[in-house]
């Protein structure tokens, strides 16, 4: 609720009558009408703390009240008013209400110092990423600091968070998008690198668009030209002989504050969370509201997010669309946003993945006028990189060509609904991180989990893991907590918060594993990776940009290694040849005699893990079995519980298990060999010389006797 006001300096109050200009033929009883004037009006939370400071004031010596003086005004001037360079609109704090968000209000610079001197509530800090309301207190962050972000058009209220978190200057991707954006509202086509600071390069112009939609001044339809129905407060106190009605039962909020007004669409729910953070640290002192809405959790708990009414929702096309088809009322207005930005759109928009976003553009596109007038953000890493299409499409598609670049940039523009818009791609030759370094392995499919074990075990090191299926993750995850060194597993059939939980374990952890498949390959932002290790060659040239992209962030160094086995050749050179590699990735240098050790250990992990598994799949049975019969109230023969093995041989088995288990503990206890204070540092620094062949189609020799 407001601000309750009561009455205060009575002695010169006094009542008038009120002449009632027109006939008035129904006033049975009324005698007159009064009005009290001469008075003055103060907050009760106003009164209560100079009542307060003034008891403080009395009990105080002249040294103390000296000492307090002095004090007030070093406070005074250390805090600033945040004001925007290109509105000339302060922040200010509005009556807090459950369903009340912070306002912009245009007001004179010189009027707003007197009303924070007076103001008590000024010194609260408030949460503007939750309740909407305008947080004040800013941090020691001198003017000169902003520059950097405030000569690309970033107002200060956006600028300061982002230097008080460390971002002292825009990356290229940011200062080629921003200014276009905010300046010239125009609809961005963005490609960098990965780690290049893409979500700020559309988040940023997303947010001051939003800010600038709620410093417009409400209009209301009620009314008559004479003044807005809601005024200040400040108001109120100047006006007092005036006999008002105020908020008639009506909200004191508009439509408009309270509207949605972007929508950014990711196509994993971690990089849809981890967005969202990012923003949510960017309005830190705005009134922007922010919520974002994934898969696998609480659709009920996600309603009652949008109920709070965020005028940003970030989300996957799979929740978004289905709360859009179940009628929210908070989305319903989806077709009317201003902002849409789609991060890893190349992706997104292939046939045959995610059919809810073409649903979602199909909706949001419906009328082509308010479609017009929306601005457009499309980023990826891979957004101009092209690769053959696949045989199975060539083979159902006999007209099927390959794509190019611009065709590729075409179909997006035509799909979103892009007018004005401009292309920014500063993405390297290479396609990847200028300070990553890239390697391989050449070895066989058996010999593969040796090659990865002994990178663990050699170079404790932040590593992250990728795979091309979810079964390859669990037997590998399974065989590495045998081997000593447990990993995080990530794939999409965990629970989501399952899944969210392993990866802050992941970032917690300085020597952490994470063995995942391509649902963590594109936007996660993980701090300090030093490793990306490919298991199996990923399928594209996109999958190998984006799996390398989790190291080598920010202008760090990383390293990247391929494990080739000759049925992968193929992949490999299709990719070496879309990336435009004219020369073989360096082979990484392996001890012979170290990995003689790892073989040993992992040929133990695999018969520990087929034990395991063994006796794991006779208690599963018997345990189905027993739930069985408990429910049907029967008693069941041990011939019939033990169908595989009996006790004799399950206790071989468990025998066996645990001299094996010794065995392998003995083995870990010794040193594997000289271990390296990174794998980036063993890789050879002189390039590669040995050419890529280009993949052959090979056909069918005839035979010699014919």
């Amino acid at each position: 609720m407001g601000k309750w006001k009561v009455l205060s300096s009575l002695d010169n109050a006094e009542w008038k009558p009120v002449t009632i200009e027109g006939g008035f033929t129904d006033l049975d009883g009324l005698v007159g009408i009064e009005e009290l004037v001469g008075y003055s009006v103060e907050t009760e939370k106003r009164k209560a703390v100079k009542r307060k400071n003034l008891e403080e004031v009395e009990s105080l010596t002249d040294d103390d009240k000296l000492k307090k003086k002095k004090k007030k005004n070093r406070k005074k001037s250390s805090k600033t008013k945040l004001k925007s360079p290109h509105d000339g609109f302060h922040i200010e704090k509005t009556a807090k209400r459950e369903d009340e968000v912070g306002k912009f209000v245009r007001k004179p610079a010189s009027d707003s110092s007197s009303d924070d001197e007076d103001d008590p509530t000024n010194e609260e800090e408030a949460d503007s990423g939750d309740n909407g309301e305008v947080e004040e207190e800013v941090g020691n962050v001198d003017t000169a600091d902003l520059l950097p972000w405030t000569n690309i058009c970033v107002p200060d209220e956006l600028s300061r968070p982002l230097v008080e978190m460390g971002f002292h200057s825009p990356t290229e991707i940011q200062r080629l998008c921003i200014p276009a954006a905010i300046k010239g509202r125009r609809d961005i086509l963005g490609a960098a690198e990965t780690g290049s600071g893409k979500t700020l390069a559309f988040g940023l112009p997303m947010i001051y668009g939003v800010m600038k939609n709620l410093s417009k001044p409400t209009e209301d339809p009620s009314n008559d030209g004479e003044g807005s129905e809601f005024e200040s407060d400040a108001e109120d106190d100047k006006d007092m002989g005036l006999v008002k009605v105020q908020n008639l039962g009506m909200e004191r909020h508009t439509e408009g504050e309270s509207r949605l007004y972007g929508l950014v669409v990711t196509p994993t729910r971690e990089l849809a969370i981890q967005i969202k953070e990012h923003l949510a640290a960017a309005i830190k002192y705005t009134p922007v509201k922010v919520a974002v809405i994934v898969g696998g959790m609480s659709i009920d708990k996600q309603t009652r997010l949008l109920k709070k009414k965020p005028h940003i929702v970030v989300g996957t096309p799979g929740r978004l669309w289905e709360l859009i088809s179940t009628g929210d009322p908070h989305l319903s207005t989806v077709r009317h946003i201003k902002f849409l930005a789609i991060d890893e759109t190349d992706r997104m928009i292939e046939r045959d993945h995610y059919p809810e976003l073409r649903s979602l553009l199909e909706c949001i596109n419906v009328d082509e006028e308010t479609a017009g007038k929306r601005q457009n953000f499309v980023f990826s890493a891979t957004l101009t990189l092209t690769h053959e299409a696949p045989q199975y499409l060539k083979k159902k598609r006999k007209k099927s060509k390959n794509l190019t670049a611009e065709h590729k940039l075409n179909n997006l523009i035509a799909l979103i609904g892009m007018k004005n818009y401009k292309i920014v791609d500063v993405t390297q030759k290479t396609g990847v991180a200028q300070k990553l370094k890239e390697a391989k392995i050449s070895c066989t499919f058996d010999e593969k989990d040796f090659y990865l074990f002994y990178l663990l075990s050699l170079y404790r090191e932040r590593t992250l893991v990728f795979c091309n299926s979810i079964s390859a993750v669990r037997r590998l995850a399974s065989l590495l907590t045998h081997l000593g060194r447990p990993p995080f597993p990530l794939h999409a059939n965990m629970q989501q918060r399952q899944r969210l939980k392993n990866l802050d374990k992941f970032k917690s952890s300085a020597d952490g594993v994470l063995l995942a498949t391509d649902v963590a390959a594109r936007g996660l932002d993980i701090p300090l990776v030093k490793n990306v290790i490919h298991y199996q060659v990923p399928r594209t040239s996109e999958g190998y940009v984006h799996r390398s992209g989790r190291t080598a962030r920010a202008e760090q160094d990383g390293l990247t290694i391929l494990l080739i086995e000759p049925a992968e050749l193929n992949l490999y050179t299709r990719i070496c040849v879309t990336l435009k590699r004219d020369k073989d990735l360096t082979e990484f240098p392996i001890d012979m005699m170290a990995l003689a050790k790892v073989k040993e250990r992992v040929k133990l992990g695999r018969e520990i893990d087929a034990l395991s598994l063994k006796l794991k799949k006779q208690k599963s049975q018997n345990g189905w079995l027993d739930k069985a019969a408990e429910e049907m109230d029967i008693i069941l023969d041990d011939d019939i519980r033990r169908v595989e093995m009996d006790n004799r041989e399950e206790a071989d088995v468990r025998r066996t298990l645990n001299k094996k288990k010794k065995q392998l503990e003995t083995l870990n206890a010794k040193l594997i060999g000289r271990a390296t204070a990174s794998a980036a540092v063993t890789v050879e620094t002189k390039k590669a010389t040995a050419k890529v062949n280009k993949p052959k189609l090979y056909k069918k020799r005839k035979s010699l006797n014919t």
